[in-house]
């Protein structure tokens, strides 16, 4: 699978590279996930990063054929008081995405549509769990598997993938627009040793999630962008 998306990005890249129009884009990102099972009060949206590269191939007057290729910070934060004790934890996954969109104009103003694919290059959760007595440091390695290739004890899937919808407007090359992405996979690796339904589903009822736990990204971006035409 790993060989298979570096290869599909290598391809994606040289196709993007000879487009008619090429460009860069940075921009800003908030994300969570979409889970089947209790999640705690406390849990909200984590701020990211973008950037990537833009290349579009004019397919008609109003339709484009448009990929990206970029770097996208996702995430969740997570902070909760309760007596004594404060949690305060964040955690990052880092993509590397790849997206396949329809574009249409109307005017200065346009829309995106499309699938993206995902491979996740790092993973990081980070935070301190405070009482009245001490402040412990928690980093990945105490709080989460992080990933491991080989092995079966890699908690989250590399290899995200899903649905990106987007609005815009561009003038002489400078493009501003917003997008959302809903991720379809599921990041959690239910086939690994270190998962368990129980702890998913050990909610303040009670209550068992139906089935295995699932939670899928979700995120929102706003990026700015120069277009170079050829």
């Amino acid at each position: 699978m790993k060989k298979l998306f570096l290869l599909s990005i290598v391809v994606l890249f040289a196709f993007t590279m000879n487009a008619q129009k090429i460009g860069v884009k940075v921009g800003y990102g908030m994300s969570d996930c979409l889970t089947n099972y209790w999640i705690p009060d406390g849990y909200k949206m984590a701020n990211g990063f973008n950037a990537g590269l833009v290349g579009e191939y004019g397919l008609s007057d109003l339709l484009n054929l448009r990929l990206d290729i970029g770097y996208n910070q996702l995430g969740s934060d997570y902070y909760d008081e309760e007596g004594d004790m404060t949690i305060d934890m964040k955690t990052n996954i880092d993509y590397l995405n790849v997206g396949v969109s329809a574009k249409a104009g109307f005017g200065p103003a346009y829309v995106f549509l499309g699938p993206y694919f995902g491979y996740a290059l790092s993973r990081k959760a980070n935070g301190e769990i405070t009482t009245a007595d001490e402040t412990t440091t928690m980093d990945e390695e105490d709080y989460f598997a992080d990933f491991e290739d080989g092995t079966e004890n890699d908690m989250f899937n590399k290899v995200d993938f899903g649905l990106n919808l987007g609005v815009g407007t561009s003038f002489s090359g400078v493009f501003v627009e917003a997008n959302v992405g809903m991720g379809l996979a599921n990041f959690i690796n239910t086939s690994s040793d270190l998962y368990s339904a129980d702890y998913y589903s050990d909610n303040e009822a009670g209550d068992p999630i139906s089935g295995d736990a699932s939670s899928k990204n979700i995120f929102f971006g706003l990026s700015v962008g120069y277009l170079f035409g050829f």
